[in-house]
């Protein structure tokens, strides 16, 4: 399969595209931040036989992103997954919250998915698949998160929306919704408050970026071929 993973040089991108790539995918990793990481990663993938193509995107411009999409016509051909995984984090409260820093994080966690989405969607062959990643936030908004959560919350709803909308295309879209991963992004929190919040998990850890992967795996996949406008939860039993 030919995937496109946004957001590649992040935990949870970076696990999903090795996890593809040893499925058997050419990959296109597109990335913002922390270069030689993802360049690294790409000679991970070429090492196991597979296409690979870098290019990096300012998510947070819409030009930019339709561009680089646009590129990527001629070089990869139609895509059969596209997995938007760039996003970014903001704790503070509303009264703390500025309109740039709000209008950014809805660019990059939000704007982005739907350019790249309606993209995929517009070049895939029948039976493409389109996942993003999500947040238990979404549904379950913290104090101090309102503009990351509502993000979240645009995403899932457009997911669903969308999905009925190329359903009869064969197209897929779905979403995952993460929890208390161990990333960077959840790097902000204590181990006070790490431990606080797994202690109400059923299964009593935080997830690892290769539980997320596992996650896309199987949205990707044939088994999930009847899979549609879902949030799949990947948050050890919230």
């Amino acid at each position: 399969m030919r995937s496109v993973i946004a957001g590649a040089s992040g935990d949870i991108g970076e696990s999903i595209a090795r996890a593809f790539a040893k499925r058997g995918d050419d990959l296109v990793l597109l990335y913002h931040s922390a270069e030689e990481r993802v360049q690294a990663l790409a000679a991970e993938i070429a090492a196991l036989g597979r296409m690979v193509i870098v290019k990096q995107v300012d998510f947070a411009c819409a030009e930019a992103t339709e561009e680089a999409l646009a590129s990527l016509e001629k070089v990869f051909g139609a895509p059969d997954v596209l997995v938007n995984a760039a996003g970014i984090s903001l704790v503070a409260p509303v009264f703390d919250t500025s309109v740039d820093a709000w209008d950014r994080i809805f660019s990059i966690n939000a704007r982005a998915v739907f350019i790249a989405s309606k993209w995929a969607a517009r070049n895939m062959l029948y039976g493409g698949k389109i996942v993003t990643i999500s947040s238990i936030w979404g549904s379950r908004p913290a104090a101090c998160e309102a503009a990351y959560a509502a993000s979240k919350a645009a995403v899932e709803s457009f997911t669903k929306s969308f999905a009925k909308e190329v359903g009869s295309l064969g197209i897929t879209v779905n979403a995952i919704a993460a929890g208390m991963i161990d990333t960077k992004m959840n790097a902000c929190f204590t181990a006070e408050e790490k431990a606080a919040f797994t202690g109400e998990l059923a299964l009593k850890r935080m997830g690892t970026p290769e539980d997320v992967a596992n996650a896309a795996l199987f949205l990707t996949s044939d088994a999930a071929s009847y899979v549609t406008g879902c949030v799949l939860g990947v948050d050890g039993g919230l």
